[in-house]
């Protein structure tokens, strides 16, 4: 869900509870009134098994912990007795906190998720996939402005500031993170917590104001308040492992620097490569360092093109992976367009 999506969600359980007062269930299981809209199961109940139960070491495809894989409608109804919430395995793993098996076991559903997936399992736990507008879930204009995509906004970001040698890569592992994709981003349970930005470590580490408790640490430069922002969108919206190619790709109309050519500096190059810590002897930090580069040739082609091409003759940039095609044509038409600062 989105943040809309949420609020909505979010007053619709106000209202669920003011209107049926206190409830005697030793679970506290919700009362379900007749005229509730349909719950989504791809983009409502989906989602939030995937964040906190599907994940890597517990109930992925790989992992599947106790026989349990928590991927797809085809994997979760085999846990659930439709129209019988109380009588499903899902719903008793996730409210009865006694029990042996209780899940997730470190960081339990809120209240809400809880009732979202009763009520859906009360509708007969359908396969629903609901149309762009309903129940919260947007319209397709409302998606590709205020959801923020994992693949496009965030794996970026990790792989330039965090996912970096001698940091949280791989390899270097520092404190056993490793920041390079989705799961192992959720693999340390307390790194990122669905819908709880302030309760998620890496969200705290990002936002320290003391430099010697911030990520990345110095001499590395922190992150920008538009990125801290993508990242508290992100878990808000419930850090959905998340790919939306569209989003970014507009080669139609003018390229602009402002919006279109600078997120993609400040995300994928500026942590390697600012007035701080200038790797190579490379400071991308401005307009004009850009325009540089830009406008600098080797073997014909403008530096900053031969880079992100993982042409032979230039160094591979990012290192770590390579930017999309569409990425690297809007940097391309920038250019062709007279690298303006627009």
């Amino acid at each position: 869900m989105n943040i809309r999506g949420i609020i909505i969600f979010q007053i619709s359980i106000a209202a669920l509870i003011l209107s049926f007062g206190s409830l005697t269930s030793c679970k506290h299981d919700p009362l379900i009134p007749l005229d509730i809209d349909t719950i989504c199961f791809e983009e409502q109940v989906l989602p939030v098994l995937q964040t906190s139960c599907g994940i890597t070491g517990c109930h992925d495809a790989g992992t599947a912990s106790e026989g349990f894989v928590a991927v797809s409608y085809e994997t979760v109804i085999n846990y659930v007795n439709p129209g019988d919430a109380k009588g499903s395995i899902l719903y008793n793993v996730i409210t009865d906190i006694n029990a042996e098996h209780f899940m997730p076991p470190e960081r339990p559903l809120t209240q809400q998720q809880r009732t979202l997936i009763h009520l859906w399992i009360a509708q007969g736990a359908m396969n629903t996939k609901c149309p762009s507008g309903i129940n919260g879930v947007p319209d397709g204009d409302t998606a590709k402005s205020d959801t923020v995509c994992f693949n496009q906004d965030i794996l970026p970001i990790l792989l330039s500031s965090c996912g970096i040698s001698g940091c949280h890569d791989a390899i270097s592992h520092a404190d056993d993170y490793v920041f390079t994709n989705y799961s192992t981003l959720m693999q340390n349970s307390e790194a990122i917590i669905p819908y709880n930005p302030g309760e998620s470590k890496v969200y705290k580490v990002i936002t320290e104001n003391e430099p010697g408790e911030r990520m990345p640490p110095p001499p590395n430069s922190a992150l920008s308040s538009q990125q801290k922002e993508l990242f508290y969108i992100w878990i808000t919206q419930g850090a959905i492992n998340s790919d939306c190619p569209e989003k970014s790709c507009d080669t139609i109309a003018a390229i602009e620097f402002s919006t279109q050519v600078w997120p993609v500096i400040e995300n994928n190059c500026l942590s390697c490569h600012n007035s701080s810590v200038s790797n190579g002897g490379v400071n991308l930090d401005s307009y004009q360092q850009i325009k540089y580069y830009s406008e600098t040739l080797r073997n014909e082609t403008p530096v900053i093109v031969g880079v992100i091409n993982y042409m032979n003759g230039f160094s591979n940039m990012p290192p770590s992976i390579k930017l999309d095609e569409c990425t690297i044509r809007i940097i391309e038409l920038w250019i062709e367009q007279g690298i303006l600062n627009n």
